[in-house]
């Protein structure tokens, strides 16, 4: 279990280092949506942990899941509200790509 959590922690941050370092030459926009989609990444990690915690020990996790569908929620406000000013074509195609994915996400729970 540890050894599965240490691993998904490793993974994580080498995903935020290739992002800092080969997404280093993105725009403004592209930075705001990418913001977003490391907050949107960041709480499915927190969901995958408190259903292993709950598979786990057998705890209710009801209200660590609740806080991250409304993280969710918010950060697809959020994105609402920027894709609304974005002006580049590859900044709006990520936005896009990531509303589709927040709201596949919250329709699934």
């Amino acid at each position: 279990m540890k050894r599965i959590l240490v691993l998904i922690l490793v993974l994580a941050a080498g995903y935020f280092a290739y992002q800092k370092f080969v997404a280093g030459a993105m725009t403004e926009e592209q930075r705001q949506v990418q913001a977003l989609a490391d907050g949107f990444a960041a709480a499915k990690q927190q969901l995958a942990q408190a259903e292993r915690s709950a598979g786990a020990t057998g705890m209710d996790t009801t209200g660590d899941v609740d806080g991250v569908m409304q993280a969710v929620d918010t950060l697809l406000e959020k994105l609402q509200h920027l894709k609304d000013g974005l002006t580049e074509d590859k900044a709006l195609e990520k936005a896009r790509e990531l509303e589709r994915e927040m709201r596949a996400f919250l329709d699934r729970k």
